[in-house]
């Protein structure tokens, strides 16, 4: 009788606890419709939340967290996020910042001396909104020991002060301030910077000034991915034939990314957005880190375009409105977290399969979900 009401559940996805608010009458439905395509009784799927004045007004999985043993996905799963989590390291550099044990606008080398040196000053601010002039995961630097290109995901093996080892000795790859490039290598030596300035590790840090804050329980920086993590979603690769293989990493380095959550703790993040419980509480911590930097300028074949990127955030316009928020993807994960401030409604939306874009589904809740506010 259990397995069959769970089968049941799945068909329309789980939808969990109760709702403060009510939500707009068929947005259930219409969000319910956009995962409709899922396997959902032997598939893995997504865990999808809409934030609206502080409550979700849509909460549910589709899909399995685990196909060995047939778990649901549920807003307790834990999912990995991706670039998602650079928000949080960019957060533990403010944080750092406001109490004055670090300068943004202070070189690199101040933290990390051991650094290559790169001819060029390169501050902690520039590294934050992807100024720096850095590289990504495919600069030449990123060699084994055979000359080969090393393979990131699941495939090679570095620890994390091996991965170190090679990040410092990665040069340029254009002058620093010139124009805007998105680079991991950026955000991974960010977590470099908090363990020279705190003393702990980026995990500890967070645990400590971040999610222990806020009562994100479940929610930290895997820099071991070895662990046993509760409650985890594992991530699923499609192959040709329509079976799943699982694609999990057995990378630990983070500050590009790295940070597991679930939806019930990530509603307490977005909340701090209106109501700051991190470093002294202050609004202006708040507005530092949703402040875009004046020079994330992307240089494209239609001309220069203004990135608009903050402390681990993009701004843009979606549905009409202003938006705030960051996409990410690795191995089987990916993840979508958009908030639009002056509705107060946000979209977050965690997946765990290859073959299942959260960036790509999370628009469409958005516009959604948008629109049901908006109308109501």
């Amino acid at each position: 009788m259990k397995n069959i009401l769970v089968s049941m559940l799945l068909i329309v996805g789980v939808s969990f606890g109760v709702h403060a608010a009510s939500p707009p009458v068929g947005l259930s439905a219409d969000i319910d419709a956009v995962f409709s395509e899922l396997d959902q009784n032997s598939g893995p799927g997504c865990a999808v939340g809409v934030i609206h004045d502080g409550a979700y007004i849509h909460k549910a999985g589709y899909g399995l967290a685990n196909l060995e043993y047939g778990m649901p996905i549920t807003s307790q799963s834990i999912f990995r996020t991706g670039s998602v989590g650079k928000q949080f390291t960019a957060m533990a550099i403010a944080i750092l910042a406001e109490r004055g044990e670090l300068d943004l606008d202070a070189d690199v080398h101040t933290y990390l001396p051991d650094l290559t040196d790169y001819g060029h000053k390169v501050t902690i601010r520039q590294m934050v909104h992807h100024i720096a002039g850095m590289g990504d995961y495919g600069h030449a630097a990123f060699r084994k020991a055979d000359g080969s290109e090393f393979r990131f995901g699941n495939e090679d093996y570095w620890t994390i002060d091996e991965f170190y080892q090679h990040v410092k000795k990665a040069d340029l790859i254009h002058a620093p301030g010139s124009k805007y490039e998105y680079s991991n290598l950026a955000y991974f030596l960010l977590s470099q910077v908090v363990e020279s300035v705190s003393g702990e590790s980026l995990r500890e840090f967070s645990a400590r000034e971040i999610f222990g804050r806020l009562a994100m329980d479940d929610t930290f920086f895997n820099d071991n991915v070895n662990q046993p993590v509760p409650n985890r979603a594992d991530g699923y690769a499609r192959m040709d034939d329509g079976s799943y293989e699982t694609f999990m990493t057995n990378l630990s380095w983070v500050g590009d990314g790295g940070v597991y959550t679930s939806l019930d703790d990530f509603m307490k993040w977005d909340q701090n957005f209106y109501h700051n419980r991190l470093g002294e509480g202050s609004d202006a911590l708040i507005k530092l880190v949703t402040t875009p930097h004046p020079d994330t300028i992307d240089y494209t074949d239609d001309g220069p375009v203004n990135v608009q990127y903050a402390f681990g955030m993009r701004e843009q316009e979606s549905n009409g409105e202003f938006m705030i928020g960051h996409t990410g993807g690795w191995v089987a994960f990916s993840a979508i977290y958009n908030r639009y401030p002056e509705l107060e409604l946000s979209v977050v939306v965690f997946c765990n399969s290859t073959d299942t874009s959260a960036p790509e589904l999370g628009t469409k809740v958005g516009k959604i979900a948008v629109a049901a506010i908006k109308n109501n």
